[in-house]
């Protein structure tokens, strides 16, 4: 609201002397308007102390302004009108909230007795809008001091926990920029030596470039290291006008880089429990206008104040309370890193027992990733999966852990690549040349008529042993081969086949029988068992069930509960998905060879039409093109 009263409609030049000069003793100024909506700017909100109107008065025309204009007594412009020289105040008028009426002739009185109560009530608006503003600031410290303190309760990531410290304290304090340096002991020359490494920096007037690698020693140099090495708090006025009198000194790096004059500076020790260092809070230019920025040096003067010691206790306050949570982060950081460091051992373990299939638990990991990823920047009914960073790692261990359960099959099984391992095949390989043999001496009776007839059946039983599928016709070639017979010379009559050999050899799909298939199935729910002896923390516990859940089928088929369709967790229908396409486009195998993308996603299509697998997450993977992140590796 500006000061200024707008006079509207025929004004008189004594009338409008007389109201320009009332107003200016009051120290407000005049405006005159031909009509009401001449007199502000409703797109800008600049509305003045008050309308005084000169117009004639109708009910039809005063009931039409106070229900379409901001005027009116109170909290809105006060409006004031004129009316007729002898007639008594409409009884309409009655209803409206009017700021006052009056007649003419006007006097000098009477003017300044309007301009006066218009001046009462400007100053009267003002106090309540100061008095709330100074409501809400307060509101909106305790609001921030609460949330600094849930957040340093449960905030388990260190670099927002610095960004909510250093925030916080900068909108509590309003200091314009800020810094976080943490303290570290690094080896120098064989000895562990005291540094502050910085971390994370804040400046509301210009943009600084994030930098991790500034490390600078502690000593009484730096005011940060000043302050870590006394553990006491610092506040200076003027950064440019600290003397000689004192061994730290201001750097003018930021000055110098990007033409930004510091000036007050308030520096708070972080300390733990056991009264140790583990960092340094810096606040920088607390300024008199949170709104307004500081552009160049000539905005410091008017600008920015010294910090009062209102800041000092509340900062070092938030200060107390920062360091016992950076401590606890820090130790819940290292704890993670360990136990990541497990987890990726544990990974390399499976893929040391079979090379075949290695790296395809990164890969299912970065798919996905990939599709929470995707799924976070739209609404849709796969956006909660990322809708805390807590269910957004539980899926990432999940799925980087989903095949740990392997480390219990056999490797025999785990790394068969045929049908008949390399010592099956080779006795199978002599038998056919015992036949070749028999054949030659006619020693025997054999159902072979040629030894190219043998070579023909042994080609074809390589073909067959080293094939991911066998068709019809090529299993009723193998059944043929199965029916002939050898006599040897006692007279005992043999199938080149034994009864193993032949239900090796007659696998449909794959190179596994179904009791090995059993074997191989029960990774799932060795998966859930080894990770169920983890104690999780909460926001984990569900790590060892997603996990198994990736063979379950939405139909219910699958293994290892038979789960059905919303039973199954979304992360595992995902990693169902994610897992058969990975498979089936990784590179060359020696059961199968790699396959183009678009033939396993037509796959994919196909299982979905068969009831296994979830439709909407495979529309999902193709159209957001996730299945495309591994194309160039």
């Amino acid at each position: 609201m500006s000061k200024r009263i707008v006079l509207v409609g025929p004004v008189s030049e004594n009338n409008c002397a007389m109201f320009s000069k009332a107003a200016l003793s009051l120290g407000l100024s005049i405006q005159h308007c031909e009509n009401l909506s001449l007199g502000y700017d409703e797109s800008c909100g600049d509305l003045p102390a008050a309308f005084i109107s000169f117009n004639l008065c109708t009910k039809d025309a005063l009931l039409e302004l106070f229900r379409s204009l901001p005027v009116g007594f109170g909290e809105k412009v006060p409006y004031y009108q004129c009316v007729e020289k002898e007639a008594e105040i409409p009884s309409f008028m009655k209803s409206v909230p009017l700021g006052g009426v009056f007649k003419l002739p006007l006097s000098e009185s009477a003017v300044y007795t309007i301009v006066l109560s218009i001046a009462r009530n400007y100053d009267s608006l003002q106090n309540n809008r100061n008095l709330i503003q100074e409501i809400a600031k307060l509101r909106k410290q305790n609001y921030r001091l609460m949330q600094i303190g849930t957040a340093l309760s449960y905030e388990n990531n260190l670099n927002r926990l610095l960004e909510l410290i250093l925030s916080v304290s900068r909108d509590i304090s309003g200091a314009d920029a800020g810094s976080i340096y943490m303290y570290e002991e690094i080896e120098e020359n064989g000895r562990e030596k005291p540094f502050l490494r910085f971390r994370i920096s804040q400046n509301d007037s210009i943009a600084v470039k994030q930098n991790e690698e500034i490390v600078f020693p502690v000593n009484t140099k730096s005011i940060a290291g000043y302050v870590a090495i006394s553990g006491k708090l610092l506040s200076i006025d003027d950064v440019y006008d600290i003397g000689n009198t004192v061994p730290y000194s201001f750097s003018r790096d930021l000055e110098r880089r990007f033409g930004y004059r510091a000036k007050s500076m308030l520096t708070v020790p972080l300390k733990n429990l056991d009264g140790e260092i583990v960092g340094v809070l810096q606040l920088m230019n607390k300024k008199r206008d949170g709104t307004k920025s500081i552009t160049n040096a000539d905005d410091v003067p008017s600008q920015v104040v010294s910090f009062s010691l209102s800041d000092e206790d509340i900062i070092q306050s938030i200060a107390s309370y920062a360091a016992v949570s950076i401590e606890r982060v820090s130790l819940y950081e290292s704890i993670e890193s360990i136990f990541e460091g497990f987890i990726s051992s544990s990974i390399a373990a499976i893929d040391e027992r079979d090379r075949v299939t290695s790296g395809h638990s990164r890969r299912v990991k970065g798919y996905a990733m990939a599709f929470v990823e995707a799924a976070s920047n739209q609404e849709g009914p796969f956006s909660a999966l990322a809708s805390s960073p807590e269910r957004v790692r539980q899926f990432e261990f999940a799925a980087l852990l989903h095949d740990i359960g392997k480390i219990g099959v056999p490797e025999a099984l785990l790394t068969k690549e045929s049908r008949l391992s390399a010592g099956e095949m080779a006795a199978l390989i002599a038998r056919f040349e015992y036949v070749r043999l028999l054949l030659r001496t006619n020693s025997g009776k054999v159902s072979w008529q040629s030894q190219e007839e043998i070579d023909k059946d042994i080609e074809f039983v390589r073909m067959v042993n080293g094939s991911g599928y066998l068709n019809d016709q090529n299993f009723q070639l193998l059944q043929t081969i199965k029916e002939k017979y050898y006599i040897t010379p006692d007279g005992t009559q043999h199938c080149v086949f034994t009864d193993t050999e032949w239900r090796f050899l007659s696998v449909r799909a794959g190179n596994l029988t179904s009791d090995e298939r059993k074997v191989i199935n029960s990774h799932a729910m060795s998966t859930y068992r080894i990770l169920s002896k983890i104690p999780w923390t909460r926001q984990m516990e569900q790590i060892p069930f997603i996990a198994c859940c990736h063979h379950e089928k939405i139909d219910g088929s699958g293994y290892p509960h038979g789960l059905c369709g919303e039973e199954i967790p979304l992360e595992s229908r995902i990693l169902a998905v994610v897992d058969i396409y990975e498979a089936l486009v990784a590179q060359d195998r020696p059961y199968k060879p790699k396959m183009a993308p678009e033939k396993a996603i037509s796959i994919l299509r196909k299982e979905v039409q068969a009831g296994h697998l979830d439709e909407e997450i495979v529309n999902f993977f193709v159209e957001k093109g996730i299945y495309k992140i591994y194309l160039n590796e």
